[in-house]
């Protein structure tokens, strides 16, 4: 793990150099030195009114002089060395209505970005005169963004992420209109859990580093490399098919018209750890499998071949490590990052972007008073559940996280345009957790205790290389344009040593009796977990305009493969070498041949029952899309077609040569209206259909434990896709820039969801499985608003106030069989309940006062989400992760011209995660986690 943690090192400071080093070499044929700052520059976009296509080859000009430019391919533009002064700038194109722009006021050594829309002529065709305002920042740009998209959709910017202080993606999607985060890293979109939500980065879909789920984790992408995340909800023929909650794309940082440089450090303490407190961490373990044990020689156990008896002492004393969590001091949490891009006129007036970007974080978070505990139902006349296990809980985690990112573009002539992306990410993640308690299941109660001992490692890398391009094939609006991308991505998901070791103990003032009984608590386990999956995907789309229609038509590709390789160890003991309380020298002091010849304890593998296998997931698609404006209708614009998506899916298991499989082909019809009811109103109508796939864990026939919990999890290969019929309705008023104001109406009708559920022959066991419902129907209200103070009151001109409401209802068909099996248990059963993972209702409120001539800055964040069902249980006592509240405060304050300071409180309600049962009106906890209060506080320089 040494060597690996430095050569991640080395090869994520080498990406921050790839775009750090480019700068010197194409200064050099810069005809402007960036050390003379005496002249201005104007950039920003020309796009078209309505559709919100870029317009290249517009002309953009200083009015009454010679000056001037026209747009590239991405409608950008940019005029330099202008002398510092006001201008007015005339933009025009050939079919397009006249716009000047007043009052461009242009600073030296500085870049003013002004962006326009030119409308079509009509009649009229007298010139627009406008008043040029400031550069939109990056939230009011995103939600010019929004009211010009062809599909509903939400977006959080880089500007709000950093008001938040949020510093991971996962953190941001919080923030999301019916978003919201679980187990501090998987997003559900209204409710709807990861299965539902397709995650992409720049338009590319993302692999999954999590073995056991289906959701893309998101705290290993740091805020600083991001431009923006937007939501779309509902689809379009353009999109995969494959989600149902909501699109998810990241972008990442974009190429900037001019020089920048960010960089930040931070330090911060969360309550649940202190500052200097003690951590539970868990000890130095094995990197890999050793190699003796790979030898075919080495017996089940003890045995009276001397030779072996030699190979079974050798692999043995190779496992002899720490097994046993220990307390740490540590002194806080830290984090850097620095970014910087610039883009330059080379080869005469070509341009070329590049950006860098490289994070750091090093975090530690833990809790030393949260229980566990899981019960059961004895039968119908019960009054109460019974515990099967009941726990005290410490738990640990150290993390750190390295994320670099990489890009170029390319102007090859002014309609061709070329780019690529590297980004890499690493987290690890060093978590330990001790437990005691009783354990009733396994007769373990009364003066006997149970306590179990966790050390876990889990390394997750993502190296993604992306190249796209644009072309465009005649000039202006009426051209050919020409878009594809191919991405490259591998992630790896190591978990080296993760070590497990359980006992029983009766508890006395001067003499205590351990014991390490394999039949109730299991031996001491080690896991040595691999998962590597490669993701090759391509794409291309071509957009033809036919007068005020635009037709477009792609196809795109995607290989994804994945291997998981398990191998599990045990430690065992002959029979009268017990155990003395004390990990360490089971494993190690006593272990392997004694003095007297006699094994101590011994090591042994645990054959595989299906626990290594091999995925496979190819998709290809076609589809036909057109954006059009109906005839007859004025400000009413359809956007629509159909996508043909063709899934292959399967697994097969090394171990008991059984293999799961399934293909399909679907038609994903999808109809978006958008009727502009005035200039800065829609209203949105939507239909499409979109499907959810099973994950690899959930479709592969073996039985597995996992251990930081105490369910077992068995895949099923019989599950089928879920296809979704979704409908939406919105309406959106966006009255000034900046300012919005939207009620949505959505309903989505569910054939073949999957749901994670107990097995019913095994509740009382905890045997988990993945099962094929028959419908499911979910429908809901989203209302949102943002707002700026200024109107009403001088003094409140620089706050702003915001808020968005999910309100969700689920309804799932119980089956006769269910109902039957419930029963058992209680008498009139409801005959539908709510969907796994559904939230009944989210809510985010925020204001902030930012005022730019001081550089003070202060915003509040409010999150809560209500109850979602986490696990269907057989006898109707469902589990739920329970409501939450979080308020976040944020404060941040220009010290000197680029440097500010911050300081930012988490989890100001102290809330904490709670996981129950409901039964008969009485509440049963099966999992509280203090979380803490978290203080950060920060310095940062913005060039």
């Amino acid at each position: 793990m040494v060597n690996g943690w430095y050569r991640d090192l080395l090869l994520v400071a080498f990406l921050f150099l790839v775009g750090a080093g480019t700068s010197p070499l194409v200064v050099a044929q810069d005809a402007s030195p960036k050390e003379v700052d005496t002249n201005g520059t104007v950039t920003g976009v020309v796009v078209e009114d309505g559709r919100g296509g870029p317009l290249p080859g517009a002309n953009v000009r200083v009015a009454g002089s010679s000056t001037g430019t026209t747009t590239d391919l991405n409608g950008r533009y940019r005029i330099e060395n202008l002398d510092p002064g006001t201008y007015d700038l005339r933009f025009s194109f050939v079919g397009f209505q006249q716009k000047t722009v007043t009052g461009v006021e242009v600073t030296a050594g500085g870049t003013t970005e002004i962006d326009i829309t030119l409308a079509e002529e009509t009649e009229r065709l007298d010139e627009v005169v406008v008043e040029a305002k400031a550069a939109r920042d990056s939230e009011a740009g995103l939600i010019l963004k929004r009211a010009e998209a062809a599909a509903v959709s939400n977006a959080v910017s880089a500007e709000t992420m950093s008001r938040a202080g949020a510093g991971t993606v996962a953190d941001a999607m919080g923030l999301m209109t019916g978003g919201s985060v679980v187990e501090g890293k998987h997003v559900n979109i209204r409710g709807l859990q990861g299965r539902y939500v397709n995650v992409q980065l720049n338009g590319t879909t993302l692999p999954n580093a999590d073995p056991e789920g289906n959701s893309v984790a998101l705290d290993i992408f740091p805020s600083s490399l991001i431009d923006n995340v937007v939501t779309e909800k509902t689809f379009t023929p353009d999109k995969p098919g494959t989600f149902t909650g909501g699109s998810v794309d990241i972008t990442t940082k974009s190429f900037p018209n001019d020089f920048f440089l960010n960089a930040s450090v931070s330090t911060s303490s969360n309550s649940e750890v202190g500052v200097g407190g003690g951590i539970l961490l868990p000890p130095d373990g094995l990197e890999e499998v050793p190699p003796v044990a790979n030898s075919s020689s080495v017996p089940p156990g003890p045995t009276s071949d001397p030779e072996r008896r030699d190979a079974l002492n050798q692999v043995t004393q190779a496992f002899a490590t720490g097994v046993s969590p220990r307390s740490n001091d540590v002194l806080g949490n830290r984090s850097a990052e620095v970014s910087l891009g610039d883009r330059f006129s080379v080869m005469g007036d070509r341009s070329l972007g590049v950006i860098a970007s490289l994070t750091y974080d090093h975090s530690f978070s833990g809790y030393n008073g949260g229980t566990t505990a899981r019960f059961s139902q004895t039968g119908i006349n019960a009054e109460q559940l019974r515990p099967e296990a009941s726990y005290t809980t410490r738990r640990g985690v150290e993390e750190t996280l390295f994320g670099g990112l990489a890009g170029i573009s390319f102007q090859l002539t002014p309609t061709d345009e070329l780019g690529v992306r590297l980004l890499y990410n690493r987290d690890d993640e060093h978590i330990a957790r001790y437990e005691s308690g009783i354990l009733p299941r396994d007769n373990i109660s009364g003066d006997r205790r149970f306590e179990t001992r966790v050390a876990r490692v889990i390394e997750r890398t993502v190296r993604t290389t992306e190249l796209d391009g644009t072309h465009q094939f005649g000039s202006g609006a009426e051209g050919v344009r020409l878009e594809w991308q191919t991405a490259y991505s591998k992630v790896r998901r190591e978990e080296p040593d993760n070590r497990f070791f359980p006992n029983e103990f009766s508890p006395g003032e001067r003499d205590t009796s351990f014991a390490i009984s394999g039949p109730v608590t299991g031996l001491p386990t080690r896991y040595f977990r691999d998962l590597t999956e490669q993701d090759w995907s391509g794409e291309a789309s071509v957009e033809v305009p036919v007068g005020p229609t635009l037709f477009e038509a792609g196809g795109r590709f995607r290989t994804k493969t994945r291997e998981f390789r398990e191998r599990v160890f045990k430690h065992d003991a002959p029979i009268g070498h017990g155990f003395s309380g004390r990990p360490g020298a089971y494993v190690d002091e006593r272990s392997g041949l004694l003095s007297d010849g006699t094994f101590g304890t011994y090591v042994t593998e645990v054959p595989s029952q299906g626990g290594n296998y091999d995925g496979a997931l190819d998709t290809g698609a076609g589809y036909l899309m057109t954006e059009t404006p109906v005839p007859g209708v004025p400000s009413l614009e359809f956007i629509g077609g159909v996508r043909f998506e063709y899934t292959d899916m399967s697994l097969n298991t090394l171990d008991t040569d059984t293999e799961g499989a399934f293909s399909q082909f679907d038609v994903l019809p999808s109809v978006n209206l958008v009727w502009t009811l005035r200039e800065d109103m829609n209203l949105r109508l939507a239909y499409g259909r979109t499907i959810a796939l099973p994950s690899f864990r959930e479709f592969a026939p073996f039985q597995s434990f996992n251990f930081i919990g105490d369910f077992t999890e068995r895949g099923n290969p019989a599950l089928k896709r879920t296809r979704v019929d979704n409908f939406d309705l919105r309406w959106e008023w966006f009255p000034r820039a900046g300012e919005l104001l939207s009620a949505s109406l959505y309903y989505k009708d569910f054939t073949d969801p999957i749901e994670r559920t107990f097995v019913a022959e095994s509740v009382d066991q905890g045997i988990i499985t993945y099962r094929n419902r028959e419908s499911a129907r979910v429908y809901g209200v989203e209302l949102e608003a943002r707002k700026r103070l200024g109107g009403l009151a001088p003094w409140l001109e620089h706050v702003q106030v915001g808020g968005n409401l999910t309100l969700t209802q689920s309804q799932i068909d119980r089956t006769e069989e269910v109902l039957t099996l419930i029963r058992q248990f209680r008498d009139d059963p409801d005959e539908t309940r709510q969907l796994q993972g559904q939230s009944p209702y989210i809510a985010n409120v925020n204001a902030g006062y930012d005022n730019p001539e001081t550089g003070t800055a202060v915003n509040v964040f409010f999150n809560r989400f209500g109850d979602r069902l986490q696990t269907v249980s057989a006898n109707g006592a469902d589990i739920f992760e329970r409501a939450r509240s979080t308020l976040d405060i944020n404060f941040s304050q220009r010290l000197l011209p680029g440097v500010s300071a911050s300081i930012s409180v988490k989890n100001v309600l102290n809330s904490d995660e709670v996981v129950s049962q409901t039964f008969k009106g009485d509440e049963f906890i099966n999992d509280r986690r203090p979380l803490g209060r978290t203080v950060s506080v920060g310095v940062s320089y913005s060039y």
